[in-house]
């Protein structure tokens, strides 16, 4: 019981930012990052099974609702966007809880039972509360990560099955079409 009161205790220090960046990137960044991916999935599926010669004509139509590669390229970008301040505060967890103990332990100014009882278990609830967040948010990551690497194979694969039709000498210009 006195692990916890312990744990608790230290919120209200260094241990409160972590925390506050845990929830930060769980409910502000994660619900962006998901549905910017569902957008680009959305947006991607259709476009991969289709024969090419209908990618071609889409594009070309003047109604550009059914398939805007400058659209797609947007929700790419704002995905990826996403996913990096994701993974990167995802990735700062373990460096705050050092932080922390560093910070804890740099205060250590009596030697006496007390201050080092008191200086060192705030600074290991910092590397408690660093190591969760980041476990808890890299099991995260791995499920979120494969629709993001597909999404990212999917986008590659149309664009690079437009250049080949393009290539091949039609009377269509890549830069037409991108």
């Amino acid at each position: 019981m006195e692990f916890f009161i312990i744990i608790f205790k230290n919120l209200l220090g260094f241990d409160g930012i972590i925390i506050i960046l845990a929830l930060v990137n769980f409910f502000y960044f994660l619900p962006k990052l998901k549905k910017s991916t569902n957008e680009l999935e959305h947006s991607l599926q259709p476009t991969i099974y289709i024969p090419i010669e209908q990618i071609i004509t889409l594009i070309k139509q003047s109604n550009k609702s059914e398939l805007d590669l400058h659209l797609l390229r947007k929700l790419k970008e704002k995905e990826t966007k996403c996913y990096y301040h994701f993974a990167s505060i995802t990735n700062i967890f373990p460096l705050m809880g050092i932080l922390g103990t560093i910070i804890s332990l740099l205060r250590l100014t009596s030697f006496s039972n007390d201050m080092i009882m008191f200086n060192f278990t705030t600074a290991l609830t910092s590397t408690f509360w660093g190591l969760v967040c980041a476990i808890l948010f890299k099991s995260i990551d791995s499920t979120i990560y494969p629709k993001i690497a597909l999404n990212e194979d999917s986008f590659n694969l149309l664009l690079s099955r437009i250049d080949q039709y393009t290539s091949k000498g039609d009377n269509y210009e890549t830069k037409d079409i991108l």
